[in-house]
């Protein structure tokens, strides 16, 4: 059985998105994950990250991530306003289907406190 999770909160600034990267990553592949995965895993969750940052306005981001069955589970949650849009600019707005592409499974929801939870299941492969 494999217990070990990541659970970490960080300020919901740019600097952070490269210490998150870091730690999904590591996570990711002490989890079984192969390079493949990783990378998806890490750009997903990073996309999710970067969203709070740019969109909801979150002073910070919370990252759950763990192991269930044949596959990685990761929750992505701040406590900011929610996912404001922006004006249309050019290549802005990518983010949310890219994690869709990557993730076989992604749900969005409200936090408890009126942020936004980004939900996504990742299937381990052997």
């Amino acid at each position: 059985m494999f217990d070990l999770r990541l659970d970490r909160r960080w300020s919901a600034d740019v600097d952070a998105v490269a210490s998150i990267r870091y730690a999904v990553r590591s996570y990711a592949y002490e989890a079984g994950a192969g390079r493949e995965l990783v990378d998806d895993v890490a750009l997903a969750v990073t996309e999710a990250a970067t969203n709070a940052v740019v969109h909801a306005k979150a002073a910070t981001i919370s990252i759950l991530g763990m192991r269930e069955d044949h596959s990685l589970h990761f929750e992505v949650a701040d406590d900011g306003s929610g996912m404001t849009p922006v004006p249309r600019l050019e290549h802005v707005g990518l983010g949310l289907p890219i994690i869709a592409r990557l993730a076989d499974e992604l749900r969005i929801g409200d936090t408890v406190m009126g942020g936004t939870l980004v939900v996504m299941r990742f299937r381990l492969t052997s």
